[in-house]
C-alpha cells in the first residue's frame, strides 16, 4: 500500500497529474476534472487574414461586366449598391447606400442617399455617382471583356427600360453617338439634388428593389473608373465631358477593372482590392480603412472590418487544401460534394441529415437549399482561335447531344457522386422558385441512360452526317464550310471542359467519355470523347469566344422568380444562349410573351409560358441537366460570427471576427 501518482492523457485535453493513497487492496474512483488544450493559434489567425482556397477561378471582376459567382464574391465585399439584402434574409431589401427610398409611381421611385460617405479613392459619394454607374452600366450593354454583346447582368436593369437599346433584348446594337444619346435620354437616373434621385423606368415590375441589390448595380467612384478607362484605352486625358467618355465606351466589356493587376479603391465596401495575379489567380483584399461601417438597423452590423485582410486562392488540389486546413494555413476550403466524407461523418449524414465535421477545429455549416441550377452547356457554331467555324460541329446535331445525356445515370451520380446533396434535375426551374407553381418537376427530360440507345444514334450520326447547319442569326451555313463526318480514317475529338477540382462534374463527364468511347471503339466509329479541366473562370472565357463543343454550367438567381431563369437560359440573346449560339425563334416569342404576362399580372399565363419552354428545352436537348445542388461551407472554428446569405451563395466575411473556439 501507499500513495501513488496517476497521470491522466486524453487527446484535446490537457494532461492531469494526481496522487491516490492506497490502503487496502479494492477498486479507487480517483475524479481528475480535465481542461481542453488551447490549440495552437493558426497562421492566418495570427495575421488577421481570411485565406480561402478552392478549386474556382475569377473570370472578370469589372461589377459592370462580371456575370460570375465567383466574381461576386470578391464584389459583395468591395462594392456596394443603393440596395441590399439584410443579413441571411434572402427577401428582404434594405436601403444600404441610399438612406431610404419610395415608390413615388409604378415608373418612378425617390431615393435619398447617405450622407458623409467616401470610395476607397476619397471620392465624395453621391448623386453624380449615382447617375455615372447606372449609365455606364446600360452603355457598355452587357458586355464581357471578349467582346461578346448581350451576354452579361446589364439584361437585369434594360428590362425596365427601352430593351430597343439592349443586346441582350433586340441583338447587337450600334453603339455609336446616337445611340448613346438614346440611352441617356431614357433619364434612368435624374437628379434632385446632390443626395436625391429619381429611378424612372418603363416597364413597371414588382421586383424593382432585387433588380437593385446585385453587383451588376454596383455604384462606382467616376474618378477611378474614368481614369483607369482612359489609361487602360489609350484614349488619352478626359476633358471633364461625360457624353464623351460614354462614347468611348459604348459596348465596351474590355477594361482595366475585368484585370486590376494593381488593384483598385473604386467601391464604398469595406475591403478595396489590393492586387489581381493572372498567372496564379490569387487574389487579396485589404480592409478600407475609412469605411463607413454600413447600416445599424441589419441583421449582421459591419462597422469596421475586423479581419483586415481576404485572400482568395486557387488551389485545384483537394489534398492540397485538406493539409492547408488541418495545419492552420486557411480558414476555408472548397470542397465538391463526391469529396464530403473527407470533411464530415459520413454515417451522421446518411442516417441523421447532418454534416459532422471530422476535422479537429473546422465546421462544416449546411445543408441550405439555393435557387440554383447546375448542367452541362451543349455549344454549335463552335469556332477556332483565329474565329473560323470548326470543321466539324457535332453538338448540332440532336443525336449527339441525345447520346452523350443517355451516356450517364444521373440518378446514380446524384446518389454516389454528389452524395445525396442536392436533387436531380428534370429541367431549368430549381423548387420554390416565384411564382409558386413555377417548379415543374413533370416536365421530364426525355432521355434515360440508356446505352444500347446511345450506341444508336451514334452509328446513325456516323452513317447518315447532318449536312444542313445554320449560323447563330438563323442564315444557312453554305455547303463545304462544315463537315460533321467522322471514321477511322477521319477521327474526331470532341472536347468537354470542366472546372478543375470540381471532382464531382468531372467524374459525370468522366462516366459519359468512357461510355461513349467504349462505343466508338467497339463499333470503329472514330470518335474520341475527351475530358478537359481547366480553371474555373477560363472555360467561361472560352464559352464566351465561342470556342468550346461543351462545358459545365449553372445558374445562382439573382432574385426569385421565373424569368431570372428563362431569360438568361432560353433567350437567344441570353447569357448562356449568346455563349452556346442557340438560337431558338418559338424560346424567344414565348420568353416576349412572358415578360408581357408578368408586366400585366397575368400568373397563369406566365405558367403556362414557363411549361411550355422547359418542354421545348428538354425535347431539344439544348442542355444536359444535372441537379439542384445543397450549399455548404468548410471554416475553420477560429471563424466566428458566421452566417450566408444563399442568394449570395457565399458568406460575407465582412462582418465575422477570430477568436479561440
Amino acid at each position: 500500500m501507499g500513495t501513488y501518482t496517476v497521470t491522466v492523457s486524453v487527446e484535446g485535453y490537457d494532461t492531469k497529474t494526481t496522487s491516490v493513497s492506497v490502503t487496502e487492496e479494492k477498486t479507487y474512483s480517483v475524479n481528475v476534472p480535465l481542461s481542453k488544450t488551447p490549440p495552437p493559434t493558426p497562421d492566418f489567425v495570427k495575421a488577421n487574414a481570411l485565406v480561402y482556397e478552392g478549386p474556382a477561378a475569377f473570370e472578370w471582376m469589372d461589377p459592370h461586366v462580371s456575370y460570375y459567382q465567383y466574381d461576386y464574391w470578391i464584389l459583395w465585399h468591395s462594392v456596394e449598391m443603393l440596395l441590399w439584402y439584410d443579413g441571411s434574409k434572402t427577401t428582404e431589401i434594405i436601403p444600404w447606400l441610399a438612406e431610404s427610398y419610395k415608390e413615388l409611381s409604378t415608373t418612378q421611385y425617390e431615393f435619398k442617399l447617405r450622407k458623409g460617405i467616401k470610395f476607397q479613392d476619397g471620392t465624395p459619394f453621391n448623386a453624380m455617382a449615382v447617375w455615372f454607374s447606372m449609365n455606364r452600366l446600360l452603355i457598355m450593354d452587357g458586355t464581357s471583356g471578349t467582346g461578346v454583346h448581350g451576354s452579361q447582368a446589364a439584361w437585369i436593369i434594360q428590362q425596365m427600360l427601352d430593351t430597343s437599346l439592349s443586346a441582350t433584348f433586340s441583338g447587337d446594337q450600334p453603339y455609336d453617338a446616337a445611340w448613346v444619346r438614346a440611352v441617356l435620354a431614357q433619364n434612368f437616373v435624374e437628379i434632385v439634388d446632390d443626395y436625391t434621385v429619381r429611378i424612372n423606368i418603363l416597364n413597371p415590375t414588382t421586383q424593382f428593389p432585387f433588380l437593385m441589390a446585385g453587383p451588376w448595380a454596383a455604384i462606382v467612384s467616376p474618378t477611378s473608373v474614368i481614369a483607369k478607362d482612359y489609361e487602360y484605352h489609350g484614349w488619352g486625358t478626359w476633358d471633364g465631358n461625360y457624353t464623351a467618355y460614354f462614347e468611348h465606351m459604348a459596348g465596351v466589356g474590355d477594361t482595366y477593372f475585368n484585370l486590376p493587376t494593381n488593384g483598385w479603391k473604386m467601391g464604398t465596401g469595406p475591403y478595396y482590392v489590393e492586387s489581381v495575379d493572372a498567372t496564379t489567380y490569387r487574389i487579396v483584399l485589404k480592409a478600407n480603412p475609412t469605411y463607413w461601417g454600413g447600416p445599424t438597423n441589419t441583421e449582421h452590423p459591419i462597422g469596421k472590418p475586423k479581419i483586415t485582410t481576404i485572400e482568395m486562392l486557387y488551389q485545384p488540389s483537394l489534398a492540397t487544401r485538406l493539409l492547408d486546413l488541418q495545419a492552420g494555413k486557411v480558414t476555408a476550403i472548397g470542397v465538391s460534394p463526391l469529396d464530403i466524407y473527407q470533411v464530415v461523418d459520413r454515417d451522421t449524414w446518411l442516417n441523421e441529415g447532418k454534416l459532422e465535421s471530422i476535422i479537429p477545429y473546422v465546421n462544416v455549416y449546411g445543408v441550405f437549399p439555393q435557387f440554383v441550377t447546375t448542367w452541362f452547356n451543349f455549344c454549335t457554331n463552335v469556332t477556332t482561335p483565329t474565329g473560323e467555324l470548326r470543321k466539324f460541329q457535332p453538338i448540332a446535331d440532336w443525336r449527339f447531344r441525345m447520346a452523350i445525356a443517355s451516356a450517364v445515370n444521373m440518378t446514380d451520380m446524384n446518389i454516389y457522386v454528389n452524395n445525396r446533396l442536392g436533387i436531380v434535375a428534370e429541367n431549368l426551374i430549381p423548387p420554390g422558385t416565384a411564382p409558386e407553381g413555377a417548379y415543374i418537376p413533370d416536365v421530364k427530360r426525355p432521355w434515360t441512360y440508356n446505352l444500347t440507345r446511345a450506341e444508336e444514334l451514334l452509328v446513325d450520326a456516323w452513317e447518315h452526317p447532318l449536312t444542313e447547319f445554320t449560323y447563330y442569326n438563323g442564315t444557312p451555313i453554305p455547303p463545304g464550310i462544315v463537315d460533321n463526318s467522322f471514321s477511322e480514317d477521319n477521327p474526331q475529338t470532341i472536347e468537354m471542359y470542366v472546372p478543375a477540382g470540381a471532382t464531382n462534374y468531372e467524374r459525370v463527364l468522366t462516366t459519359i467519355a468512357e461510355n461513349l468511347n467504349r462505343i466508338s471503339i467497339r463499333r470503329h466509329l472514330g470518335l474520341t470523347f475527351m475530358v478537359v479541366p481547366v480553371p474555373g473562370g477560363q472555360q467561361y472565357t472560352l464559352a464566351s469566344m465561342h470556342r468550346i463543343y461543351m462545358y459545365w454550367g449553372g445558374w445562382v438567381a439573382d432574385y426569385n422568380h421565373v424569368n431570372n431563369w428563362l431569360g438568361p437560359m432560353l433567350l437567344s440573346t441570353g447569357t448562356y444562349f449568346s455563349w452556346n449560339l442557340w438560337n431558338v425563334t418559338s424560346l424567344d416569342t414565348l420568353f416576349h410573351e412572358a415578360v408581357e404576362a408578368d408586366a400585366a399580372g397575368d400568373v397563369t399565363r406566365l405558367l403556362e409560358i414557363n411549361r411550355e419552354m422547359n418542354r421545348i428545352c428538354d425535347d431539344m436537348a439544348l442542355y444536359l441537366w444535372l441537379w439542384h445542388p445543397a450549399l455548404y461551407f468548410v471554416r475553420s472554428a477560429w471563424l466566428k460570427g458566421w452566417y450566408v446569405n444563399t442568394v449570395h451563395g457565399v458568406d460575407i466575411w465582412s462582418a465575422m471576427y477570430y477568436e479561440t473556439p
